[in-house]
């Protein structure tokens, strides 16, 4: 048994019985207030003669503090005030300790995952990975609050994480999957087939359908021939490469937009620059592929593709059209 299952079950015993505690710390404050008045008001040469000096004279008592300033000097004034020390100093000593594991269990839970997410309308990223990092900051800068689902604790202490797995319901309950905008599930980074990890991230699509249906579900596939069985849960789903931060980050202010880029990528065609057009600017060439049917999207340049060339075109191998 390690320590962090002791402490969650110290944590459960002292919530169970804090409120009471505090109750019962309420009810010795007011029965010491007006019993040590009541005794004590009748000697002259007590400290104690209205029920803001009694009321003093307990919270010194019960705290340890002492100041002397309030004498108690009849008999039974001081059998009480003994009775009130052994049972107010042992029960403010007890809520003072239960307050105490509150805050340390928090302070815990948030670094083991343990937490319930208090946001609204945010971002639930699923399955930390490398691509996870290139995103966060794309995301801040749209402005929504982000929740990190994972099995793995990030080295990313600025965002919320909640430890777990999206195919379990507690799990993406905790991460507040009711309030959420957008959930992002990424592939697992793992040695199992590609097959086998689109499958376990569709099966976390439809549990997250399950639990919310309108919240706009992104996933990452590493196998083409799996978009067609995560249609039916996932609303965009993109196939694993090196755009796939960038998509994600434009989907989620702009939903749909893989699916147009997957679209249109079906009608991307690549042609080579021949000689005699390499002597062309570029507005010329442009509408010369224009005017044959060709609406030119990008040129190619060695591994580098650009939109809208500055120089001449003797310097780029080829160019996408549509």
């Amino acid at each position: 048994m390690n320590f962090f299952i002791i402490f969650k079950r110290i944590r459960k015993i002292t919530r169970r019985n804090m409120f009471k505690s505090i109750i019962i710390l309420i009810a010795i404050i007011i029965y010491s207030v007006f019993s040590e008045y009541i005794l004590e008001n009748p000697i002259r040469s007590s400290g104690i003669h209205n029920l803001f000096t009694s009321l003093w004279w307990t919270m010194q008592t019960i705290t340890t503090v002492g100041y002397g300033d309030t004498p108690v000097y009849g008999f039974y004034g001081r059998i009480n005030g003994m009775l009130i020390m052994v049972f107010g100093i042992g029960t403010i000593g007890y809520v003072t300790a239960s307050l105490a594991t509150i805050l340390i269990d928090s302070r815990l839970s948030a670094r083991f995952g343990d937490v319930m997410a208090l946001e609204s309308r945010h971002v639930i990223i699923c399955n930390f990975n490398s691509e996870t990092k290139k995103i966060l900051k794309m995301i801040d800068s749209i402005g929504l609050d982000i929740v990190i689902l994972s099995e793995n604790e990030p080295e990313l202490k600025e965002y919320t994480y909640v430890k777990g797995m999206a195919i379990k319901e507690r799990d993406l309950i905790k991460a507040g999957i009711k309030k959420a905008l957008t959930v992002i599930v990424f592939a697992k980074n793992d040695d199992r087939d590609s097959l086998a990890i689109d499958a376990e991230t569709i099966l976390s699509a439809m549990v997250i359908k399950k639990l919310n249906k309108n919240v706009h579900v992104i996933a990452e596939l590493l196998n083409p021939d799996s978009r067609e069985h995560a249609s039916a849960f996932v609303d965009e789903t993109i196939v694993h490469g090196d755009v796939t931060a960038e998509l994600i980050a434009a989907s989620i202010m702009n939903p749909g937009i893989t699916n147009l880029f997957s679209t249109i990528s079906q009608f991307i065609k690549e042609q080579v620059i021949n000689d005699d057009d390499k002597r062309m600017n570029y507005k010329d060439f442009y509408i010369k592929m224009l005017n044959s049917g060709k609406n030119v999207i990008a040129f190619k340049k060695g591994n580098s593709v650009i939109i809208k060339p500055d120089d001449e075109l003797s310097n780029y191998d080829a160019f996408f059209y549509i």
